[in-house]
């Protein structure tokens, strides 16, 4: 199956005009993803979504097994290896492996990384890991949480609190992720903001009716206040 690609940014000016300006309304995360995997030989990082419980309890939502219903072949990789063992005596493929660190020995058409980018401890070793596995047509998705969303500037203001995985290590906007790929011979050809099942609402009694329907008006009037964003890549 040929992907077709909506856009492809020949400079950075470009890209940051695209995802600042462009009125597109978000993609559901899930669906986008789907649709670049279908019929694709897959390698899933970070498949396991937290704990093999959780991958469970998501069942058909789990975004690993949709990918598995749909495309050529898939193959998961992750670090929990009592998780990955529960779920492979389900029938699913997940090697134990760091994704900073790997080495499957082949290449594959489309590699996902969704929400597993903020992580890691290298962003830099992971690249290197994934670029070995990438032929010159391979796409690397990649997905995560937009630092500037306007729900968490917001529950910092009235909540006084910030809404973070404790096991993330970092926020990557946009603009740093331009300089990230180019310094690692990568190219963004497509960028879309995307809804996913995370959100973030202030929860104060006094301020919560009023701040999160406006959180909600912000988001759909400024790009970069939104929760969460894909970006597509290939080798330069």
């Amino acid at each position: 199956m040929k992907i077709e690609y909506k856009t492809h940014f020949n400079d950075r000016n470009e890209f940051v005009n695209y995802f600042t300006r462009n009125r597109n309304k978000d993609v559901d995360k899930n669906e986008l993803i789907l649709n670049l995997c279908k019929d694709q030989n897959v390698l899933d990082l970070g498949c396991i979504d937290h704990s093999a419980s959780t991958a469970l309890e998501l069942g058909e939502n789990w975004l690993h097994k949709q990918i598995k219903n749909i495309a050529f072949h898939v193959t998961g990789v992750d670090i929990l290896e009592n998780d990955a063992n529960v779920l492979n005596k389900q029938g699913f493929e997940i090697i134990c492996a760091n994704v900073e660190n790997f080495d499957l020995g082949e290449t594959y058409d489309v590699i996902v990384a969704g929400d597993l980018i903020e992580h890691l401890s290298n962003i830099g070793l992971f690249l290197e890991s994934v670029k070995r596995h990438m032929h010159e047509k391979s796409i690397l998705i990649i997905t995560t949480p937009n630092p500037f969303n306007v729900e968490q500037i917001m529950a910092a203001i009235f909540d006084n609190t910030i809404y973070v995985n404790e096991q993330h290590t970092t926020w990557l906007n946009p603009h740093n992720f331009w300089e990230l790929s180019a310094r690692y011979n990568l190219s963004i050809i497509d960028f879309h903001w995307v809804k996913s099942r995370f959100q973030f609402k202030v929860t104060r009694k006094f301020y919560r009716l009023f701040i999160n329907k406006l959180s909600a008006i912000i988001m759909n009037k400024r790009n970069i206040c939104k929760r969460d964003y894909l970006i597509v890549l290939q080798k330069s």
